[in-house]
This record gives structure tokens, C-alpha cells and sequence, in this order.
């Protein structure tokens, strides 16, 4: 019997991964992925401009000491 409940235990664990799993990946957006990884490349206007001419995609990039007044 104890070897059954813990069955059922460790498959309740991973339906619970599952789902909550599941949900988090519904509401996942594919532009703010895009968004993330352009963040590296948006201190440097230089960099921002050769990474939009590359990919296709606008880089907002600013200026480091526009950055910090803001």
C-alpha cells in the first residue's frame, strides 16, 4: 500500500510540473523573446545599428550616459 500512495505522489509531482508548466509557455510572448535578446546590443548605438542591418529587426538602442539621465 505505502508503495502505491508513493506512486501516486510522484505522479501527482509531475502533472503538477505539467500544468503549471503549460500555462507559463501559454502565455508566452515570442516578441518579448525578440525583445530580450536585443538587450545586450542596446548601450551601443554603433553595435544597434550593425545588428538592425544584420537581422532586419529595430534595435531601440540609446546612448549609456542617456541611460543613466533618464
Amino acid at each position: 500500500m505505502n508503495e502505491w500512495l508513493y506512486g501516486l505522489y510522484c505522479l501527482s509531482g509531475v502533472l503538477f510540473f505539467y500544468l503549471i508548466t503549460a500555462k507559463c509557455l501559454q502565455r508566452h510572448d515570442l516578441d518579448v523573446e525578440d525583445q530580450a535578446s536585443l538587450i545586450p546590443f542596446a548601450d551601443d548605438p554603433a553595435v544597434a545599428r550593425r545588428v538592425e542591418k544584420a537581422i532586419g529587426k529595430a534595435v531601440p538602442a540609446s546612448a549609456p550616459d542617456a541611460a543613466l539621465d533618464a
